[in-house]
Formats: C-alpha cells, structure tokens, sequence
C-alpha cells in the first residue's frame, strides 16, 4: 500500500479509504494491467458528462446497476453505494434538487479524463446557483472501473467542506 493506494507489480493502483473508514472490501481489487488507455471508455465517459453539461442526459446514464461507488473522505454523503438506484436515491436526486429552481443549474466542466486499462478518470469543476441564489463550486476526481461500456466500480473525491455547505444550506426542491 503506497499513500492510500494499493498497488501491485503490473496493476492499477486503485485508491482505498483508511483503515479507520472501514474494511477495504471491494477497494482491495488489483489486476493486471497492459497499461492502455480503453479509448472507448474514455469516449463513453466523455459523452455522458458532455450529456450532463447540456442537460440532456446525467452522468449516471452510464453507471451499471450494480455498481459500487464510494465517496471518500468526511462528508455528508461518504459512505459506499451499493447499487445505482441507492447512489441516484441518496446523493444525486437531492443533489440536482437543489439546483432544479435556478435559470444557472449545476454543470460540470471538465479539466481532464485519463485512463488506464479499465479505468477512467474524470478531473472535472461543477458550478451552479443553487436554489437560494448562493453560488456553488467544487472540483472533483472521479475513479471509475468500466466494464462492457458500464461504470461497475467508483470512488469519489471533492471539498467535502463546500460541498457539506451546500447540502445544509440548500433543502431540495422536490
């Protein structure tokens, strides 16, 4: 384990939370590697967030059923979703929600989408109005393993304190 990843001769480092956040579970997955980028991830990953940003489809759009995403570090969401509609439930329908009565939605910006292999990673800002009026902004780094054109596996990064503004801040609309 080398600064909160782990990492194996000829594998992908895949980022884990620290010991103190719980077992390591589905985070403690190495492989093998050849080390090349899946262009057609990157593509798939790339068009959703571009979908996102037009508002005419979400990021989720590419999230597997199944699919296990953690949100790293203290806020009021980091835990692990097990399964999209819990991730949709929980964190992104009231996270839109408050944002869906301003004319300055939350939109994502991308800075960068790397790969390696099997996982796409998305350096991306969101900004918007909030439905108080009150500006938003984060940046966040998205780990994402792809399986078959899917997200099955995520891990989240982002300022957990703006981001813990905002949700005690903003009820959702709906």
């Amino acid at each position: 384990m080398l600064g909160g990843f782990i990492v194996a001769a000829g594998a992908v480092a895949i980022p884990v939370a620290p010991a103190s956040a719980g077992t390591l579970g589905e985070a403690a997955i190495t492989r093998e590697s050849s080390g090349k980028c899946s262009e057609t991830d990157r593509r798939i990953v790339r068009q959703a967030f571009d979908a996102w940003r037009k508002g005419t489809g979400s990021v989720t759009d590419v999230f597997a059923p199944d699919i296990v995403w953690r949100i790293e570090g203290r806020s009021l969401i980091s835990k692990v979703y097990r399964g999209k509609q819990q991730f949709m439930n929980e964190v992104m329908l009231p996270f839109v929600a408050r944002f869906d009565k301003s004319p300055y939605p939350f939109r994502p910006s991308i800075n960068a989408v790397l790969c390696e292999g099997d996982t796409v990673i998305v350096y991306w800002d969101g900004r918007g109005i909030a439905n108080d009026g009150r500006p938003y902004e984060n940046s966040y780094a998205w780990f994402m393993k792809m399986r078959n054109g899917k997200v099955v596996y995520g891990t989240a990064f982002y300022d957990s304190i703006a981001f813990n503004d905002l949700w005690t801040r903003v009820r959702p609309s709906r």
